[in-house]
Order: C-alpha cells, then sequence, then structure tokens
C-alpha cells in the first residue's frame, strides 16, 4: 500500500471493515452500525482500492473474508482498541497514584483546607504527596508553568482565557479575644478603647477591616500588624488584644478563643478555587480539587 493510498483510510472505514468481518454479512453490519447498506459496500470499495484485495467475497447468501481480510482483521481490531484508549483516559486507580499535587493558599485558607485534604489523601491516594505553598502575586505564572496545581484566595481571579475558577467557599467577619482574660461584654463595651492586631501581609494596601470601620466612623486603638493568620495566637492568648479574622478560623488556629459579631455590618467574602486549563480535564486534577472542596465542605 502506498503512502497517498493511506491517507484515503480513515477511523469509520476501519470501523466497518471489522463489522463486516465480525458479522460475515454487509446487511448485519449495517444494522449493527445502525447506516445504510449502500454505504457500507461504497466503503467496502475503497478498502478494497486502498488494500489492492477483493476483501469479502459472495460465498453462497453471504460473504467470506479473502486471506488478505483474514490477516488484516486482527490487526485493525487492534488498531481500533488502541485508538479508543487514545480519547478515553484510563480509570484512575487511586491507590496506585504518585503524583505531587501542589495547593497554593495563604495560612488562613490552608489550616482550614489542610486537614480534611490530608485525611483524603491518606485514605484514597496513600501513595500521593501533597505540597502547600503560600501564595503570591505570580500564582498565574505557577499555574502555566504546572508549578501549582490549584489556588485558593480571597482575591478576584484575572479575566485569562486559559484559567479557570469557581467559588469555594463563603465566610464572614468576627470579632476574636481570650475568653480567659476579657468577656463578652467588656469586649462590645470596650470595643474602641482595647488593643486590636491585623493581619498585613504586605506593607501595600490597608486592612480590609480598617475600610469598614472608616465608612462607619468607627475607631479602634490599632496596636499591632502582623504578617499572617499563625502569628496571632501567640500573641493574643492571654492578653486584651481583639482580632477581626473570618469567623471559619474558629476550627483552626483559634479554637481556643471566643468571638462575637462586630460593632458593625461586614459583607461576607467569597474564597476562590483557582485553576489552569491545561489540567482541565486530567482525572487525576479533577480528583484533587473535588477533595480540597471536600475538604471545606466538612467544616460546618
Amino acid at each position: 500500500m502506498k503512502k497517498s493510498d493511506l491517507m484515503k483510510v480513515d477511523v469509520k472505514l476501519l470501523t466497518i471493515f471489522c463489522a463486516v468481518a465480525k458479522e460475515g454479512s454487509i446487511s448485519r453490519a449495517a444494522a449493527r452500525m445502525d447506516v445504510s447498506q449502500p454505504l457500507i459496500s461504497h466503503a467496502l470499495d475503497r478498502l478494497r482500492l486502498v488494500f489492492g484485495d477483493p476483501l469479502f467475497v459472495r460465498a453462497g447468501r453471504g460473504i467470506a473474508p479473502t486471506e488478505r481480510a483474514l490477516a488484516l482483521a486482527p490487526e485493525v481490531s487492534e488498531i481500533l482498541d488502541r485508538l479508543e484508549t487514545l480519547v478515553s483516559p484510563e480509570p484512575l486507580e487511586l491507590e496506585q497514584m504518585t503524583t505531587r499535587f501542589c495547593l497554593e493558599a495563604q495560612d488562613y485558607e490552608r489550616q482550614l483546607i489542610a486537614p480534611g485534604l490530608l485525611d483524603r489523601f491518606l485514605n484514597e491516594a496513600p501513595q500521593a504527596k501533597l505540597r502547600l505553598i503560600s501564595s503570591g502575586r505570580n500564582y498565574l505564572d505557577r499555574l502555566r508553568m504546572r508549578e501549582s496545581d490549584v489556588v485558593v484566595t480571597p482575591l478576584p481571579p484575572p479575566d485569562q482565557l486559559d484559567i479557570h475558577s469557581t467559588t469555594l467557599f463563603e465566610d464572614c467577619a468576627k470579632c476574636f479575644f481570650d475568653p480567659n482574660v476579657i468577656s463578652e461584654d467588656e469586649v462590645r463595651e470596650n470595643f474602641g478603647t482595647l488593643p486590636h492586631a491585623t493581619v498585613r501581609f504586605s506593607m501595600s494596601g490597608t486592612p480590609f477591616e480598617e475600610r469598614i470601620f472608616e465608612q462607619h466612623g468607627i475607631e479602634r486603638q490599632l496596636s499591632v500588624e502582623v504578617p499572617s493568620f499563625e502569628a496571632l495566637p501567640p500573641l493574643m492568648r492571654g492578653s486584651q488584644l481583639i482580632a477581626i479574622l473570618p469567623a471559619r478560623i474558629a476550627h483552626g488556629l483559634f479554637r481556643e478563643f471566643a468571638h462575637i459579631e462586630p460593632p458593625c455590618p461586614f459583607p461576607p467574602v467569597q474564597f476562590k478555587m483557582i485553576w489552569h486549563k491545561a489540567t482541565h480535564h486530567s482525572p487525576s486534577q479533577r480528583w484533587f480539587r473535588g477533595a480540597v472542596r471536600q475538604a471545606v465542605e466538612q467544616i460546618a
């Protein structure tokens, strides 16, 4: 067969060849594929020209394969099976999966997600690896370079064609304090004079709660700024420091602390899960994104 003849063969022709070979009948092959008999006959004529062989000849009321067709049948069937494997992803075998997944987020999101996520890894994919890193401004580059797989952030995702995102969870603000030092009533009555702590990830910008207080004309005594949520508990424990923080943090870093509603309403904050389109259809990455979501949903 010449190379030019090879270009005339497509998957549909090979599928018809296999159907005729298995059924031993043009009419039954047509019924099997839900096409007309003339279409089957025309396809066989094209294949005869390509392979230079009759392939199927009349035998009584039916047809019989030639020696060439008998030799071709297992080869063509294997080719079709391999093509089907290419377009159909292999089933995901979690117990054998050794992929390293990377979640990029700040410490609040990490401490919220990591325990449940790790539990899912250990129980379902014990050979897979989990890496947690702090998110930064260049997370789009890391997603595109496959250095990160999923980013969780409260910042609005950029409108980029190669970036996917969805709302992962929503949180509201609470006022946290050490109940062994001050009471709820004391916090309410002395909110403006008690020392406040806040998280400030960079020197640029204003803490989100500061803008809300300004809008409502509330003044406070800001005493300490820290670069992460993890730095707050040791400072607040045993002190009168109070802090406006996401409510779900009470399930992790601040489980020893009490909290009340702040003196003015705060809009809820949506946290997004972001990933690159290159991993959008990957079975393992879809499992990973599902595991991240489940880790959040299991926290009331």
